[in-house]
């Protein structure tokens, strides 16, 4: 147990020892804490943003591919329009220039996808119910408009290959009769033009070449049913983004869905931020860092000066209280800041009373101007002003007045000027001066008395 507190002591000691290091440095801590949050949350939000921006991509990929494919759609509805004109004008050619026709328009270059492109005039007898080109044909006839059969099985026609396999109808009518219900289609039906068309060729030549990367999917009807897929690029997992179309073209519904991988490239601009963000947390916390060390020791330099400073200041103070002559220190309006013990003395004043008393009121006669005047009077000689001496009265706390002498200099500090005076009581030397002045005039008047003989 006593080893277990002396180990438990010895870590927090060595803890503590740790924790005093690295005081100075939690700046630069929180710097790179806060550098950090602000770099990942930066990232993430601008990860949603990309992928707000490749889901719109997706968007603007889906409407193309759905434009392409209704073009493309039109475009048929174009050649059965022109190639049921074509031959309502001549219903008696044959097959070789049904054949000749069908060559010009070079179908197998511009739309390898139309497998066959075909008149027939009695579709009703070759197609039996249970057959999509039966429905297919019954709306075509009926309403006058192409009309597109459900896919059909792949051995329907073998020679049209194995694929998504379609048939689309359009009506060929008597141009001299009326068409205005039903009744009047039937009548006037000379037969149907029939284009077979692969979809799986089509969608492969608008998607592989296009959109590469996209996985497009197909469905019959009007929901995206497994069960009723006819088409399908790849496989697409549940982590892509979807988009979903509705196409209807010939009386048909189908179901188109677009998926797309999300990019995760380190080339985006979310990565190349997070990257600024950490290279800028990493130089602003060793900024930080520095700084602390650089403050750190400014610090011990600036108390070690203050130290010095103080013991000069004490060691200056002690030089000038022990001087037997009064020292003050004016400012630039003539304003005691500094008053030695002897000057407090001489003034009869308690300690600090002096500061901030202009001279005048101790020293009448003594303002700013005269001290300017004082000054001007002497020539300095290399720059420095000599010591001027002068006589003045002072007057006491009490109100008494006495006898000064007095030496003056002026001196420029931070650009202003200052003056320092030294003051010395002479009320002593006057008295004796005039004690003096009186014992030479009564031995001058003892000296011109005649000496009287008894």
């Amino acid at each position: 147990m006593y080893a277990f507190r002396e180990r438990l002591a010895r870590a927090s000691e060595k803890i503590a020892q740790r924790w005093h290091v690295l005081k100075p440095n939690r700046a630069a801590a929180v710097a790179i804490l806060l550098g950090l949050t602000v770099t990942l949350a930066g990232w993430q939000w601008m990860r949603v943003q990309e992928r707000k921006d490749e889901y719109a991509q997706l968007q603007n990929s889906t409407e193309r591919i759905q434009s392409a494919i209704q073009q493309r759609l039109d475009n048929y509805q174009l050649i059965l329009r022109g190639a049921a004109a074509y031959r309502q004008a001549s219903l008696a050619m044959n097959d070789a220039d049904w054949r000749r026709y069908t060559d010009g328009l070079k179908l197998s270059q511009t739309q390898p996808e139309l497998v066959a492109l075909e008149f027939s005039a009695t579709a009703a007898d070759t197609l039996v119910a249970s057959d999509p080109r039966y429905a297919a044909w019954i709306k075509a006839r009926d309403s006058g408009q192409p009309s597109m059969s459900a896919p059909l099985a792949p051995n329907a026609l073998p020679e049209a290959g194995k694929g998504l396999l379609v048939a689309i109808y359009l009506p060929v009518y008597r141009h001299d009769l009326e068409l205005q219900s039903i009744e009047q289609r039937r009548t006037a039906l000379q037969g149907s033009m029939v284009a077979l068309v692969r979809l799986d060729v089509l969608l492969n030549r608008l998607l592989v070449r296009a959109y590469p990367d996209a996985s497009v999917q197909l469905y019959s009807g009007v929901l995206p049913d497994p069960q009723r897929q006819v088409y399908g690029t790849r496989k697409a997992s549940s982590k892509e983004l979807m988009a979903t179309r509705q196409l209807s073209w010939g009386g048909r519904q189908w179901t188109m869905v677009v998926y797309s991988r999300a990019h995760g490239s380190f080339d985006g601009r979310s990565w190349q931020w997070l990257l600024f963000g950490l290279c800028v947390s990493v130089a602003l916390t060793l900024l930080l860092n520095h700084q602390a060390i650089i403050r750190a020791r400014a610090d011990t330099v600036t108390r070690m000066m203050s130290r010095r400073l103080l013991r000069s200041q004490t060691e200056l103070r002690a030089v000038l209280d022990a001087a037997p002559e009064g020292v003050l220190n004016l400012d630039s309006d003539g304003c005691v800041v500094s008053a030695n013990q002897a000057a407090e003395h001489i003034f009869g004043v308690a300690s600090g009373k002096l500061f901030g008393v202009k001279l005048e009121v101790r020293v009448p006669g003594f303002d700013r101007a005269q001290l300017d005047t004082l000054c001007s009077s002497v020539i300095s000689t290399e720059g420095q002003m000599p010591m001027i001496r002068a006589e003045a009265t002072g007057m006491r706390a009490c109100g008494a007045r006495f006898p000064l002498a007095l030496s003056l200099r002026r001196f420029e500090l931070d650009g202003e000027v200052h003056y320092s005076l030294m003051l010395r009581d002479v009320s002593d030397e006057k008295m004796a001066e005039v004690m003096m002045q009186q014992s030479l005039r009564d031995l001058a008047a003892a000296r011109e008395t005649p000496a009287v003989t008894v």
